[in-house]
């Protein structure tokens, strides 16, 4: 995490108001993937796949996590954290938080680092012993970004059109 990240974002459970601005966080997303020409979630109907109410279960799961600016307390973050994952059936017996759906607010500098970090911690709080997340395969940016983070590739999986990297972090 660079210096004043720490300060800067506080990771929370998301409250049940807040999902519609959640849920606006990958709208906003995927439009700015159209905008800069990336193919990711935008070609993948990521929104009907994920809808609102995908979310208000997660909420009610209290999987749903948010990242607020401290001093504003916007939200400028999201992810959900799950403990089991299909993806990862040959690791079920190893303690993990599973992150899913990450977005952050494009005009956030190091929400996600500080997203990951502060689920980092929260993942040791509970006594996980590694962060698991995947991203596509083809995507060399976020892929680069992960394993700049110190996230390992640790085999592929596959839901449909996607085909991602399975990578994760001791803790």
């Amino acid at each position: 995490m660079r210096d004043g990240e720490k300060s800067r974002y506080a990771l929370r459970s998301a409250r049940p108001e807040e999902v519609d601005e959640v849920f606006s966080l990958y709208e906003k997303r995927v439009r700015w993937m159209d905008e800069k020409g990336i193919r990711q979630w935008n070609d993948t109907d990521y929104l009907n796949a994920y809808p609102a109410d995908y979310y208000r279960e997660m909420r009610a799961k209290d999987c749903l996590y948010v990242l607020t600016d401290v001093a504003t307390g916007k939200i400028t973050g999201a992810a959900v954290l799950l403990s089991e994952d299909e993806r990862w059936a040959e690791c079920e017996n190893e303690p993990a938080f599973y992150v899913h759906n990450l977005v952050t607010d494009s005009s956030a500098s190091g929400a996600g680092r500080a997203l990951l970090a502060a689920a980092e911690a929260l993942g040791q709080a509970h006594g996980k012993r590694y962060m698991r997340l995947d991203c596509a395969v083809d995507s060399a940016f976020l892929n680069g970004y992960y394993e700049s983070l110190g996230y390992r590739a640790a085999g592929q999986c596959e839901d449909g059109p996607y085909v991602g990297v399975k990578r994760q972090k001791e803790l």
